[in-house]
């Protein structure tokens, strides 16, 4: 499991702002389905049910193109919010995405990026 947990820690993005910690984990490169991340809300201050994850996301690739979620599974509530973002197919062409979330604990957008190999 030790190659596992190396794997995915390459695979986190973490963002400290307002408070709020945000902690994305690309779940499935190399998967063949659309991109699936784990998006993490940590904080000991703000309440973070407000927050709706299937509108304040987005993911872009480098070819241009955005992509809103077509699916998001929630977990947890308060102060620890966890969820399992879906995107359809991204363009084969793309050699990077980047997830955004928008608006969270007055930050206007915090930016994740991968390079796809």
């Amino acid at each position: 499991s030790d190659g596992l947990g190396a794997a995915a820690s390459d695979l986190t993005r973490t963002h400290s702002g307002g408070g709020v910690t945000v902690k994305v984990t690309y779940l499935n490169p190399q998967g063949s389905d659309g991109p699936r991340f784990e998006v993490v809300l940590d904080t000991h201050s703000v309440n973070l049910d407000g927050y709706d994850l299937k509108t304040i996301t987005v993911l872009r690739d480098d070819t241009g193109k955005s992509y809103l979620p077509t699916e998001v599974e929630n977990k947890g509530s308060g102060h620890h919010r966890e969820a399992t973002v879906s995107f359809s197919k991204v363009s084969p062409e793309a050699t990077q995405l980047e997830i955004i979330l928008k608006d969270v604990a007055g930050v206007k957008e915090r930016t994740f990026r991968w390079d796809l190999r």
